[in-house]
């Protein structure tokens, strides 16, 4: 076209730009931009907006951001800006995105759905929940969009039981443009999981079936794990045996329940049957959940072989969750020295996860030579870890070394760490969920309470 001196118009940059956008071939946006600028377009409505979603989709939220701040926010339509806040969320781009917030508020942006649902991803993506709540409450309108963020934004920050509320509260507008979709269900089912809500996860699948999503493969998956981690191995297993076609997600979510259960042989059983299958691929995250499996069955051989296989048959390279899982799996058996050298050999620096695995094993064992060299690698990974530090403590408590305990104890006191008491909580069918806290003497049949736990403890220490 160049070639033949016919300059490019406004509906040609227009497609170009699109096309760029669609494939990210970066190298040639300078040279559309500089076509944009070279012929006075920049100031042509859609070209503006066509620019902007070109560089924040494709990763270059400054130049997107340089396009608006030159043409005036209000050239850019509720779209292009949408582009330009998830550019921000996907590059990290934090302090870009709440200028960009405030200068969308004093332009008078809102109410704009789009631009609100897009800021509420941002701000839980960069765990800023109490803003992203904030901009949810103020909204005049909410999509089937809004809420589903804001329910993920809940479980993706560890706060579950609102996720939970949210969901009760949409199901109760009842409006057919606002009934809870797949993705609500979903998050919600999720959210259970994380409680280990019984009663309200079998009310979502309830629901799933009623509603036809219970042939979506993601929510059975979640399904799966939810009735797991929520005591009921039997309805996981139904809930995995119903689903047609599996996909590789079903299958890691059913090794992993297995393992959650402590059966380790049934989900090597699992694994043996998914690769003679061999219609899904043993993934990265399937070697995780296998090994684990076996980490907490005491299949210590079972797992160094997952592992190995995992290398050598499947080409798959180890992270570092295949790691930690490795260092769980020789320190739940006592081989402590053997995962100190494991830890030594491996090809990348190891994450507190993995040294806190050695610590807490060298607490079952105690090894307080290995425990003290695994909490110096602690003290430089996390310097105000509260975790690793109440680890060592028990580990010297168990050791009778009462002046090292006084001493870390001093420290803790000195730096402002504080534990918070631990609890946990149990859903009784019929009546209702009860939360315990570890020195809580309010119950009115605390005195019954502690009599069964020092019964289970004694009963515990007898067994070992």
């Amino acid at each position: 076209m160049l070639e033949d001196n016919v300059q490019p118009n406004l509906v040609t940059l227009l497609s170009i730009i699109r096309d760029c956008s669609l494939t990210g071939e970066h190298q040639n946006f300078g040279c559309v931009h500089g076509w944009v600028l070279k012929l006075g377009l920049v100031s042509a409505s859609a070209l503006p907006n066509s620019l902007a979603e070109m560089y924040s989709k494709n990763g270059f939220v400054n130049e997107g951001l340089k396009i608006m701040t030159s043409t005036g926010v209000e050239c850019l339509d509720p779209d292009a800006i949408a582009a330009l806040i998830h550019g921000c969320t996907v590059s990290g781009s934090f302090s870009c995105g709440e200028q960009l917030h405030g200068l969308l508020m004093k332009s008078g942006f809102f109410p704009c759905v789009i631009i609100e649902n897009s800021l509420i991803d941002f701000y839980a993506k960069n765990e800023r929940v109490s803003s992203a709540n904030s901009i949810f409450n103020q909204m005049e309108s909410r999509d089937i969009v809004s809420w589903n963020t804001m329910i993920s934004c809940f479980i993706k920050n560890d706060r579950a039981f609102e996720a939970l509320e949210h969901l009760t509260e949409l199901h109760s507008i009842n409006r057919g443009d606002l009934a809870p979709d797949s993705i609500s269900i979903l998050c919600s089912i999720q959210a259970c999981s994380e409680l280990a809500n019984l009663q309200q996860g079998k009310i979502l699948h309830a629901y799933s079936i009623k509603s036809g999503f219970n042939s979506d493969i993601f929510i059975c998956n979640a399904l799966i794990d939810m009735y797991a981690k929520s005591g009921r191995l039997d309805f996981a297993k139904q809930v995995f045996k119903d689903a047609d076609p599996k996909d590789i997600g079903s299958w890691n979510s059913m090794i992993q329940a297995y393992g959650i259960h402590g059966d380790g042989r049934s989900a090597l059983n699992l694994f043996t049957q998914l690769k003679k299958l061999g219609q899904r691929t043993p993934n990265a995250i399937t070697f995780t959940n296998i090994i684990s499996a076996c980490s907490h069955s005491g299949l210590t051989k079972e797992g160094i072989n997952c592992f190995d296989m995992m290398q050598t048959e499947y080409n798959i390279k180890p992270n570092m969750d295949h790691y930690g899982c490795m260092v769980d799996l020789l320190g739940r058996s006592g081989k402590l020295e053997e995962a100190e050298k494991f830890i030594d050999n491996m090809p990348i620096d190891a994450s507190s996860d993995v040294w806190g695995a050695l610590l807490g094993a060298c607490g079952v064992f105690g090894h307080v030579e290995i425990a003290e060299r695994a909490a110096e690698k602690l003290a430089v990974l996390e310097p105000d870890g509260l975790v690793w530090r109440v680890a060592l403590s028990n580990v010297y408590a168990n050791a009778r070394r009462w002046v090292d305990v006084g001493s870390l104890r001093k420290e803790m006191k000195r730096g402002g760490w504080t534990k918070e008491a631990g609890w946990s909580l149990v859903e009784v069918e019929g009546k209702g969920r009860f939360k315990f806290v570890v020195g809580d003497t309010r119950h009115f049949e605390s005195e019954r309470i502690y009599e069964v736990w020092r019964s289970f403890k004694e009963h515990s220490i007898d067994v070992h």
